[in-house]
């Protein structure tokens, strides 16, 4: 495999430099136009200089890829919605705005609110675009659909950044998907203008018409959140149990359609079309035929990421199948990748996108290597055979991935999938069929859905019961993302030396792992050589003092804060932990912090560099400012928002920097 042989794959990765480049260094839309004119001007001199020749030279594919990166760059600078002139973010927010939008489509509810994506058009009476998260109370009843043109009259607040370091960033999360704002709505604040009835609105309410068509089974809430997961995309339903259990057992990508649902579809559906090829313009049937079933499931589904990018992989393996070129699938991957990207440039950042195209790359990859495992003519045990060396070509492929964000290692996958995989290729092919009967013939229906039932309690008892063994995962891993490279710089070496078939290449196999190992020690020793306070963004007060490999927290209610010291235990490679109550005074690297909870007693004497204040203390806040005179005033979540408010007042007007916890997040001093 040379980049002479499957060029797209080195323009494709241009392509995702530039997005990279664009996201991290935002360079302006004038210097984006030179480079674009630059860049061309070389490519068509490069060109111009080479097109006659058999094979171009370096130059020419210099300014390919360059080129390639530079409209990468642009590509995602056009997709950037805050980037266009009229966006809401542009405007100045009062203290209730008036907006107008229609409604996109629903996100997965909470406890409180159902979510949803509103699509801004009008913003303070003037025109705007943008997008907004938009929670409405569950208690209201009021239930929006997409299509639904509202207008609503609300304060708009900033998404908060993450809670507290090493945790999940929603508010990045929802910024890569062009949102940045949410509004709480309130009951009389909204009027529905009208309904759309646009592309959304139908595909939601064909969505919602197949999904109803599974009531007459009386399924239980479990079974039919697994069946609107599965059929039509929609995980909204499914409880956290469920997920869990799913997410231990190293099966979780079951309950998101993906490339795995779409293979299963795709070789049933090229199975069941094969007496075709028999017949006059045979093959141009089956490949119309799959691919509209492919991409009519795609849009059952509400076009989501996931099932836009394994769609789209497999339409170019369907198109390249036609033309007897079936084995050029990297050239199919690149394509199907710099297509999506064109339109999305966003999904390179997504973890379902990385998660995909890695496996699929590895199980590829590692073809030559487990294609040796076909020790026996029996169709049933290569399938089982199939199935293990798959599974596990696409595990190593994703090894890294995984281990950076989700922070486990499931030692039980193999035993998971060797079950699921079948299981759930069943549940989602039957799935279909049933549905088509709710409709042509539901007392027939009826009967057949009872082993619909019957399978998806199998599946989800198998899962908890591999999800039980606490032994069956490695949890808590640290892992950054310099490990992330040198892991898939050795899988590079493991590769090299599979396809090279020389003994010597095992060496660069072993220099990749003595690098990986470098990378984590470098790692490691940098985290433990920094020091740093920390004030959490918690509703029950906590404070950590890191002083190299060692962490100290204070705390009255430790059990309360498990979970979030143990994402900070994790991020920072720390190997020591001391629990300790909640002190008045604590020094950090010469710096005096005093600390003034609910009783609100301090020494008058003592000049504190800091001044902390957590459990709503009644004090005068200014006489301390006067006496005290700190540097630096926080305030924790465990305040009142009044009494918050008062406060940054009082150090506004006394000119004292002020860190509200619940507003800008955690404190963090080096």
């Amino acid at each position: 495999m040379t980049p002479l042989k499957f060029p797209l794959i080195g323009i494709t990765i241009s392509f995702i430099i530039g997005i990279i480049l664009q996201e991290y260094a935002a360079f302006s839309l004038s210097f984006l136009f030179y480079g674009i004119l630059i860049s061309a001007v070389l490519f068509g001199f490069a060109w111009f200089k080479n097109h006659n020749a058999l094979i171009q030279n370096s130059s020419f594919g210099f300014a390919t890829y360059l080129l390639s990166a530079t409209l990468g760059m642009f590509t995602y600078f056009v997709h950037v919605d805050k980037n266009a002139a009229n966006h809401y973010s542009k405007q100045t927010f009062e203290t209730t705005n008036a907006i107008k939008g229609i409604i996109q489509t629903a996100l997965k509810p909470n406890e409180r609110y159902v979510k949803y994506v509103l699509e801004i058009n009008g913003f303070n009476k003037k025109n705007a675009s943008g997008k907004i998260l938009l929670y409405v109370p569950k208690q209201s009843k009021i239930v929006l659909q997409s299509g639904t043109e509202i207008s609503i009259n609300e304060s708009i607040y900033p998404i908060p950044k993450a809670y507290n370091p090493y945790q999940f960033d929603y508010a990045n999360y929802l910024e890569k998907q062009n949102i940045g704002h949410q509004i709480y709505l309130k009951n009389s604040s909204i009027k529905i203008i009208k309904q759309h009835q646009n592309f959304n609105y139908f595909i939601e309410k064909l969505r919602n018409t197949l999904s109803d068509s599974f009531t007459i089974h009386h399924f239980d809430a479990k079974t039919k959140a697994i069946i609107d997961a599965l059929l039509l995309g929609q995980r909204v339903a499914i409880d956290k149990a469920t997920i869990t259990d799913y997410s231990n057992a190293g099966v979780i990508h079951i309950l998101a359609i993906s490339g795995l649902h779409i293979s299963i579809l795709y070789f049933f559906l090229v199975f069941l079309l094969k007496p075709l090829k028999s017949f006059r313009f045979g093959k141009e049937i089956e490949l119309l035929l799959v691919l509209f079933v492919l991409w009519l499931f795609a849009f059952l589904t509400g076009l989501p990421a996931s099932v836009t990018r394994a769609v789209t992989l497999f339409s170019f393996i369907s198109v390249g199948t036609y033309f007897n070129q079936s084995k050029a699938i990297y050239n199919a991957m690149a394509t199907s990748a710099l297509l999506i990207l064109l339109f999305s440039p966003n999904a390179i950042f997504d973890i379902g996108f990385q998660l995909s195209y890695a496996a699929v790359l590895s199980i590829v990859l590692f073809q030559p290597f487990y294609k040796k495992f076909h020790i026996s003519q029996n169709k049933i045990a290569l399938y089982f055979i199939d199935l293990i060396t798959v599974s596990m070509a696409a595990q190593i492929g994703v090894l890294p991935l995984s281990l950076y964000y989700f922070n486990q290692l499931p030692l039980l996958f193999l035993l998971a999938n060797i079950v699921i995989i079948p299981l759930s290729s069943f549940v989602l092919l039957y799935g279909i069929v049933l549905l088509i009967f709710n409709f042509v013939a539901p007392e027939f229906s009826i009967y057949l859905g009872k082993l619909l039932s019957f399978s998806i309690r199998l599946m989800n008892d198998y899962i908890h019961w591999i999800a039980h063994f606490k032994s069956g995962i490695i949890t808590n891993i640290s892992f950054s993302v310099v490990m992330v490279c040198t892991l898939y710089l050795v899988l590079t070496a493991l590769l090299f030396w599979i396809y090279a078939k020389k003994n010597n290449a095992l060496i660069y196999v072993v220099l990749t792992l003595f690098v990986f190992q470098l990378s984590y020690l470098g790692v490691k020793w940098n985290e433990n050589e920094s020091s740093e306070f920390l004030v959490f963004n918690e509703k029950q007060s906590l404070i950590a003092i890191k002083n190299q490999q060692n962490v100290i927290v204070y705390t009255n209610d430790f059990n309360k804060h498990k979970e979030t010291v143990r994402h900070y235990l994790r991020g920072t490679f720390s190997d020591s932990l001391a629990v300790f109550p909640m002190q008045n005074v604590l020094v950090y690297n010469q710096k005096r912090i005093l600390i003034i909870d609910s009783i609100g007693i301090y020494q008058i004497k003592l000049k504190p560099d800091i001044v902390l204040l957590i459990q709503n203390p009644k004090i005068n806040l200014d006489r301390l400012i006067k006496t005290a005179q700190p540097k630096v005033i926080i305030a924790d979540k465990s305040n009142y928002k009044n009494s918050i408010k008062c406060w940054e007042a009082t150090c506004r007007k006394a000119k004292i920097p002020f860190h509200a916890i619940a507003e800008k997040g955690f404190y963090r001093l080096k």
